[in-house]
């Protein structure tokens, strides 16, 4: 508790770096990233707006894994290498990795959590989408006056398994809808067999990151996802486009919702609900259909 309390009364670590880094005149800075997808929104866009804050003219770099490569070209003017056959969780000496020479400034555990607190609830982080890109979703061959419900299942971590809304919930709530006539698109890492349901089309595995975001702007009227990094990315695209974002909780205090600002797309409706007493499980399938 002590601890705890202590550095919560120091000073921020992230000032201090940088602090020190104008006192060296330093330039170029390097950032190993090697965890989740939505912290590039929900953190690394902090960290980076702080960086250019104190030092204006500064050259960011991130190193990081082939998967999160997309996500960190959607930061503006940041440049991205790539750790080949980099898993996420990987502990390595990132100086093997890159010739330290070339940066400045080395910060191998950026904490999102403990350096940009004061970003919540004033600070909308901004992913930059590209014209070019809109094109990506004409490959699977969606019919573009259809009505599909876009649904990310899985948070598709190994700690987190208390965001994931239950199996049995996901099956009624794909019934209702593609019942109704709208068709459900699955999007993820891993196919199964669990939602053998006519009328759901399972894209999952098969769309990287950009695909994904062109066919969820592109072709979808609404979005179901839990707090993950499929729901950050979105929420936060910097683009006008028509979206229900449908998000599911068992926290209120964290993700999006821990941020606590608006999204840059003016058209998209968030409708975030929360289960009763913390329990994602609490929440029904007639629920969530009744706002699709």
């Amino acid at each position: 508790m002590l601890k705890k309390l202590l550095r919560k009364l120091g000073p921020n670590p992230l000032d201090a770096l940088l602090k020190k880094a104008q006192k060296k005149e330093a330039k170029t800075f390097l950032l190993f990233w090697n965890r989740g997808l939505g912290d590039i929104a929900l953190g690394l866009f902090a960290i980076v707006h702080r960086i250019r804050e104190k030092v204006p003219d500064a050259k960011i770099t991130f190193l990081t894994r082939e998967n999160l490569k997309d996500g960190f070209t959607l930061l503006s003017g940041v440049d991205v290498i790539v750790a080949r056959d980099l898993k996420r969780g990987d502990r390595v000496d990132v100086r093997t990795l890159v010739d330290p020479k070339m940066f400045d400034v080395i910060i191998e555990n950026p904490d999102p959590s403990r350096w940009v607190t004061w970003q919540r609830g004033s600070l909308i982080p901004l992913l930059h989408w590209q014209e070019k890109w809109d094109d990506l979703c004409e490959k699977y061959g969606l019919d573009p006056n259809e009505k599909y419900v876009g649904a990310h299942v899985q948070t598709e971590t190994n700690y987190a398994h208390w965001r994931n809304w239950p199996l049995r919930s996901w099956q009624e709530l794909f019934s209702k809808i593609t019942s109704s006539g709208r068709k459900v698109l699955l999007f993820g890492f891993e196919k199964d067999d669990k939602f053998s349901i006519d009328g759901v089309i399972d894209l999952r595995g098969d769309t990287p990151l950009f695909e994904l975001l062109s066919i969820i702007k592109n072709r979808c009227e609404a979005l179901v996802v839990p707090d993950s990094g499929v729901s950050s990315m979105v929420y936060y695209l910097n683009e006008d486009f028509p979206i229900k974002h449908i998000s599911l909780w068992a926290d209120p205090f964290m993700g999006i919702l821990k941020q606590n600002v608006a999204s840059p797309n003016k058209q998209l409706q968030h409708i975030p609900i929360l289960g009763k007493d913390k329990d994602i499980s609490a929440i029904t399938a007639e629920e969530v259909y009744g706002y699709i």
